[in-house]
């Protein structure tokens, strides 16, 4: 039994693959496998995955089902100690398993753990703020600072699934993560040793208001389900939901509906006033205005 399963969601990202599991591939940490859960791809990932001729990868294919189910189909085959969830776009750098393999071992083994990561873009990397072990839990009811780059025993994921609607686009991880943290301890480290590539193809950077809506109508119907998750939390992701329904109508050049939509988000948590959210959105519709 290895002691890490890597868990690689894929659709339609051939081009990208290869790169990803080579960053797993190339671990200092050996004791691992790798499962890629094929999405219903309809380009050449089959045969990119399988061209690379390495024991502890694994190919998975299922009809196209969104990163909920794929996510959770590679859960339900994993064998390893822990599950960790790489989308197939991201890299890992060398010491990234080896890293929370130490860390796991001097906590006991906890449900959970992070390893802090940066994002690449087109114009070079950035990393992304650092975590406080005193204001953690209040970090991620406001956001997902973790963005499903996390380790949990397999028991915890197999006990906590991603959903499996197909509407909700946005938010599955952010659920999966608020539902554990109301019941376990965030461990995590912020020494960088993972990298998230920021291109136009991501969800979040497509996704239209209509999408962001209804995402947040489902993350908050299955977050008031739980009897662990508070009242503030819920308020948290609907205020974060709906300002960035603002942003995306911002973005379209839809000034009525992003005024609309900041304000309501705004009038319920007062606090994204002093969000850089706040000022994009602003930017956005002064420069439309003006143009």
């Amino acid at each position: 039994m290895p002691f890490f399963s890597i868990i690689i969601p894929t659709y339609n990202r051939a081009d990208l693959i290869e790169k990803t599991i080579n960053s797993v591939l190339q671990q200092d940490f050996e004791d691992f496998e790798i499962i890629v859960v094929d999405d219903g791809s309809t380009d050449d990932t089959k045969s990119r995955v399988s061209a690379i001729t390495d024991s502890r990868l694994r190919y998975i294919y299922q009809e196209n089902g969104e990163r909920g189910k794929a996510r959770n189909t590679g859960t339900k085959a994993a064998t390893g100690k822990y599950v960790f969830f790489l989308d197939s776009d991201d890299e890992l750098y060398p010491q990234h398993l080896l890293t929370a393999f130490n860390a796991l071992t001097n906590l006991n083994q906890p449900e959970f753990f992070h390893v802090r990561y940066e994002e690449i873009f087109e114009t070079g990397k950035k990393q992304v703020p650092s975590l406080n072990e005193r204001t953690i839990l209040a970090q991620i009811q406001k956001q997902n600072v973790f963005a499903c780059q996390i380790f949990l025993k397999r028991s915890i994921a197999n006990d906590f699934p991603f959903s499996e609607n197909r509407a909700l686009k946005i938010g599955e991880d952010w659920e999966v993560i608020l539902k554990i943290a109301a019941r376990f301890p965030l461990h995590f480290t912020n020494e960088v040793h993972a990298a998230i590539h920021q291109h136009e193809a991501r969800t979040m950077q497509m996704a239209s208001k209509e999408v962001i809506l209804t995402s947040r109508d489902l993350l908050v119907e299955n977050l008031r389900a739980d009897k662990f998750i508070e009242a503030k939390t819920v308020k948290n992701v609907w205020c974060e939901l709906t300002t960035l329904t603002s942003l995306s109508a911002a973005l379209s050049n839809e000034k009525k509906i992003a005024w609309h939509y900041w304000w309501k988000g705004v009038k319920k948590c007062p606090n994204h006033i002093f969000k850089r959210r706040t000022l994009a959105i602003f930017k956005k519709i002064i420069l439309n205005g003006a143009a």
